[in-house]
């Protein structure tokens, strides 16, 4: 008997079958072409992985009926019929791997730039401005809107032609479509906007055209935000739209959350709970009588399967649990949920898109499935493996995997480094789970493990190691400042790990990261705080998404965050500080906490050098990074030894 029968149920979404009620959700990735914005090989092996790890359906990311609908310089089009043969290539591949694929149909309206759409100016509904980019943004006249329509209808017509199996209409997230259902971004006095009919007229118009052009069986479905934050769309609003789109037309609802302007809602990081928007998503399901997609933070094969064996929806997205696992299906169907590499809600992806293209913090393969190959070793070696944090287990599974045989000696008696500091602020644990996985597979490979022993340059030379890899992880900067070395001082990660113990009042020297959110977790109990920093910003280093909820948090807790402020002088209750040329104190205090940056920690590497045995240095001992480069250099550096 199935492990999750219900999950792996086949379903009809108007006339297409689907093996599975698994979807891989529209995110973007930017590995289209850049500047010419046609899918890649690159992209094609990320969409063709997750199919092969057992999704039922794929739904492409948003690609524009318009090139001034541009959402990045990688972004992909629709256009013109010079896009068909890029988009067949990635849908046959998608197809021999087994799944169903779809692609997200849309435009970013008031949400794009000049500088990605070909020089455009952006046009919307009506001339709001997109809440980040505070950009300047022309009313589309009625002979614009003519003229959208066509090519919605246009896009979805090359669509067919490529081979998709069906199209998604993108009526979510704040872009074009759903900018004209929203009162807050929809202010026309024509048949175009006024009351939430006139508001919904262009999208129905929209479906009823493409219907008569594809007919009937040919599958189409729309993505619904359940509500929006900060007095956009409510959810009752929600639920008369998503019935008026099915009376005109639609095969199913694909149902998220938020918008631009609320990004978290749309991309949830960790602060967030699983299946965070079911309870809308249930109401909008008793409101229709088509297939219901979920996305929200769904995870982990039991909730997802309890989901669909309670009839809250029909499908469940394994969107960023996706990325962080392409085989995410493949070893839920099998049973085999501990070798599920879990999506930590970093949300570091975002940042990566945004700067580039798609990446993952626990997986280094992605945006690299046909590049980045691991293949069995010509000379099999013995690979001593020193420091059990990310990178270090990273490495001993990589050697293990490349039929080495590997030992992984780790100095304290528990594995993880770092992420055992990192796990303590709220909502932070989930990022311990990489360590557990990665332990998984270590001892599933045969990796030893052996904890509690200090390596050092006898140690090695009295083996008969081949290869040594260190990852001997970093160490807190302690900054040169009087007073640094008094007893009511003490490093974030010795708080943080309970080796030392925080009073009433706590200054905290470093506002970045680790600074913030030692101060969320400190302020959370009442303590009085202050976070120095001699930069500009707070927060530098922290994730685009997450990074706004933190510091409103810390406002909400009454932490005072100075910024430009260097530390002068540690006394007996107070710290001394210049801001602006002129000196300052802050009174009382009777802990300071040092999270003033970090330094490798890489002393044995020069040592064992000196052996002649060849080594290889990663993570933070290499470089102080996030772990999202720690792992990535794994691979760089080893993929080959």
């Amino acid at each position: 008997m199935a492990v999750y029968p219900n999950l792996f149920k086949p379903i009809k979404i108007g006339s297409m079958e689907v093996k599975n009620r698994l979807f891989l959700a529209p995110m973007g990735t930017a590995l289209g072409e850049h500047l010419v914005h046609k899918p890649t090989d690159r992209m094609a092996a990320y969409y063709a992985a997750r199919a092969e790890g057992g999704l039922g359906l794929i739904i492409v990311e948003q690609s524009v009926v318009q090139q001034r609908g541009l959402w990045s310089l990688n972004g992909c089009g629709l256009w013109s019929d010079d896009f068909i043969p890029a988009w067949k290539k990635l849908v046959d591949r998608v197809h021999e791997a087994g799944a169903k694929i779809i692609v997200q149909v849309g435009h970013l309206g008031r949400s794009t730039i000049e500088a990605f759409n070909g020089g455009f100016k952006p046009v919307a509904p009506s001339a709001v401005p997109d809440h980040y980019l505070d950009n300047e943004v022309d009313e589309l006249t009625l002979e614009d809107i003519e003229q959208l329509k066509r090519d919605y209808v246009d896009a979805v017509v090359r669509c067919k032609k490529a081979g998709f199996d069906g199209i998604e209409i993108h009526c979510t997230h704040g872009y074009m479509l759903a900018s004209f259902l929203s009162g807050r971004t929809n202010k026309r006095t024509d048949k175009y906007g006024g009351t939430l009919e006139g508001r919904l007229r262009l999208p129905l118009e929209i479906i009823q055209l493409i219907r008569r052009e594809v007919g009937r069986d040919y599958p189409v479905i729309a993505r619904l935000a359940a509500h929006e934050e900060n007095g956009g769309r409510t959810l009752e609003e929600s639920r008369v739209v998503a019935r008026a789109l099915v009376e005109a037309g639609l095969d199913g609802l694909d149902i998220s959350s938020g918008s631009y302007s609320e990004l978290d809602w749309e991309i949830p990081p960790s602060y967030f709970g699983y299946a965070m928007n079911m309870e809308n998503i249930e109401k909008i399901k008793r409101s229709v009588d088509v297939p219901v997609l979920a996305s929200g933070r769904i995870t982990e094969p039991r909730l997802a399967e309890q989901l669909i064996a309670e009839g809250r929806c029909d499908m469940v997205g394994i969107n960023r649990a996706g990325i962080a696992d392409p085989e995410w299906g493949k070893k839920a169907g099998a049973g085999d949920t501990e070798s599920i590499r879990r999506c930590i809600g970093c949300v570091r992806c975002i940042d990566s898109v945004f700067s580039g293209a798609l990446r993952c913090t626990v997986n280094p393969f992605v945006g690299k499935e046909d590049e980045l190959k691991i293949t069995p070793a010509k000379e099999k070696k013995k690979i001593l493996v020193v420091g059990g944090g990310p990178a270090g287990l990273e490495s001993a599974i990589l050697c293990a995997r490349r039929g080495h045989k590997v030992t992984l000696v780790e100095k304290n008696r528990k594995l993880g480094g770092q992420v055992n500091s990192a796990t303590v602020p709220p909502h932070k644990y989930e990022i311990g789970s990489l360590i557990t996985t990665q332990t998984y597979e270590a001892e599933k490979l045969g990796v030893e493990i052996i904890k509690g022993v200090c390596v050092d340059a006898d140690f090695v030379k009295n083996s008969d190691f081949d290869e040594i890899v260190v990852a001997t992880g970093a160490r807190h900067i302690i900054p040169n400042i009087p007073g640094v070395d008094k007893p009511m001082v003490m490093t974030a990660v010795d708080l943080l790990e309970g080796r030392r113990h925080a009073g009433r009042n706590v200054v905290i020297i470093g506002g970045n990261m680790i600074g913030c959110e030692t101060a969320e977790f400190l302020a959370e109990y009442g303590k009085k705080i202050t976070v120095l920093e001699m930069l500009s910003e707070i927060g530098q280093n922290m994730a685009i998404v997450p990074k706004p909820h933190v510091l409103a948090k810390l406002n909400r807790l009454g932490v005072q965050m100075l910024t430009e402020a260097k530390v002068t002088a540690i006394e007996d209750d107070r710290v001394i500080y210049e801001k602006g040329g002129n000196k300052y104190a802050v009174e009382g205090v009777d802990t300071v906490v040092l999270a003033a940056g970090m330094r490798s920690v890489n002393e044995l590497a020069e040592e064992l050098k000196a052996l002649g045995k060849p080594v290889h240095v990663v993570g933070d001992a290499n470089n102080v990074s996030i772990i999202m480069e720690a792992l990535a250099g794994v691979y760089d550096k080893l993929i080959n030894v």
